[in-house]
Order: structure tokens, then C-alpha cells, then sequence
């Protein structure tokens, strides 16, 4: 447990003063803050254009506050999951291709440790960027559109940070197993073959954390009709696999573990 706490402690001031945990933060911020504030002020941004005739201006409607959420949900599912993956997908491959993961391994420190203070740092970093960037949009929602129920947000935010931490789990195995562009096109790869995969056949991937998309959607417009436990169990479950089998890999690779373990 100590070496693990200090090779986090190693990560996270690697973090800040590569800016990762500024600039990612930011990023989420100024992708999700933009959508409330552009839907309030999309007709006058389309009057001042002049382009579309004032009668259709008159008509045009602003969306709900739950319906703005809905589409901050949908940055972090599509954008949001990118920028994870190209901020994580040197976390192991960049160490191990440098010789730094060699340098430190060649000490008794395990690969379980190694793993697991990356995956803990990735993990703080996407619950950072995640909980500042969804606070700040939120507050803009409630004070340019309406209220938002705080029990169906949270629920929503819970089920997408889920499927964000899947996202980062998957590319932790991966920046393990490959080089980091490799990495990273593997991971998205494949999570997007899950959200393919879930809209073509919801049925046969109703286990999957694809399905916490459309459940956080639900949640968000308080039309939630069905239990979330058995996606996010297995969620869950998939990105403890994904550590496990990253330790595994990292054993199997050409560096040194004098633990063993």
C-alpha cells in the first residue's frame, strides 16, 4: 500500500506540472459550460446574423433546462471520452517505451502497485474534471433556463462518470499492452463499437456500460422506467478486469518485478 501511495503521489505531481490537471479541467469546462449558455442565447446569436427571417425568430424555441443536461450528458460521451484517452494513453506505454517503468520496477515495488497508482491518478483526474466541468454546467443551466431536480442530475452524473471511468480503465489496459497512439485508437475503437453495438442491438448489449448512456439520458429527464444496478455492476466489474489484466500484462512484458507479485 505505501509504495503504491507513493508512486501516486509520483503520478499526480507528474500531472501537475505536465498542467493535466489544469488544462483538462478547463477543457471539460469550457465543452460543457458553452451548452447552456448557447442554447439561452442561440436566437439572438441567429438575429445578429441576420441570415434567418424574424418571423422564425419569433417561433424559436429555447430547450428545457433538462433537455440542455441532456446534451451536456452527450459531450461527455463523445468529446469528453476522447479527451481522456489522448491524456491517458502515454500513462503506462510512455514509462515503459522511456525506461522509467524499467528504473522503477528493478526496485521491489510490484506491478500491482505500478498499475494501480496510475489507474488512481487517472481515476482522480477524471473525478476533477468530471465534477468542477458538470457543477459549472449545471449552475448555468439553473440560472439561464430553470431549475434542474438535483436526484435525476446526480443520477445522470453518476451513470457518466461510470462510463468515463470505463473509458480510462480501458485505455490504462491498452497504454499497458500497446504504444500509446496504438493505445488510443484501440480504445476508442472499441468504445465506440459498444455504443454502435448497444444502439443496433440493445437487447443483446444490455449488460454492457454503453447502456448507461441512454439510462443517464432517462435519469436526466426524470423517465427513468428501468434499474441500473445490473450496467453499473458490470461496469464496474469490467474496469477492475481491465486493471487486473494491465497488472498481468505488465508482468509479461521485458521489465523486471523482484516482488513477484
Amino acid at each position: 500500500m505505501r509504495q503504491a501511495w507513493l508512486i501516486y503521489r509520483k503520478e499526480m505531481l507528474g500531472m501537475a506540472r505536465s498542467y493535466q490537471l489544469l488544462w483538462v479541467p478547463v477543457v471539460f469546462l469550457l465543452l460543457v459550460v458553452m451548452q447552456p449558455v448557447t442554447s439561452y442565447y442561440l436566437p439572438e446569436i441567429l438575429a445578429a446574423s441576420g441570415s434567418v427571417p424574424e418571423e422564425m425568430l419569433a417561433g424559436f424555441p429555447i430547450p428545457g433546462p433538462a433537455e440542455v443536461m441532456g446534451g451536456v450528458l452527450g459531450q461527455y460521451s463523445t468529446i469528453g471520452v476522447m479527451i481522456l484517452v489522448i491524456a491517458g494513453m502515454q500513462i503506462v506505454a510512455g514509462e515503459r517505451y522511456g525506461g522509467t517503468a524499467a528504473l522503477v520496477l528493478v526496485r521491489p515495488v510490484s506491478s500491482a502497485s505500478f498499475i494501480s497508482a496510475k489507474w488512481a491518478g487517472q481515476m482522480t483526474l477524471l473525478l476533477l474534471s468530471f465534477t468542477v466541468s458538470y457543477a459549472a454546467a449545471w449552475y448555468y443551466t439553473v440560472l439561464l433556463l430553470g431549475p434542474v431536480p438535483w436526484r435525476p442530475g446526480l443520477m445522470a452524473g453518476g451513470l457518466y462518470m461510470l462510463w468515463l471511468a470505463f473509458a480510462v480503465s480501458l485505455t490504462l489496459l491498452f497504454s499497458t499492452l500497446l504504444r500509446g497512439s496504438v493505445a488510443a485508437v484501440a480504445s476508442l475503437l472499441l468504445i465506440g463499437g459498444l455504443s454502435l453495438g448497444h444502439s443496433l442491438a440493445p437487447s443483446w448489449f444490455a449488460w454492457s456500460p454503453a447502456r448507461l448512456l441512454p439510462l443517464a439520458n432517462a435519469a436526466i429527464a426524470d423517465a427513468l422506467a428501468e434499474p441500473v444496478y445490473f450496467p453499473a455492476v458490470s461496469t464496474v466489474c469490467l474496469c477492475l478486469v481491465c486493471v487486473g489484466m494491465a497488472i498481468w500484462g505488465l508482468r509479461r512484458q521485458a521489465i523486471p518485478d523482484l516482488r513477484g507479485e
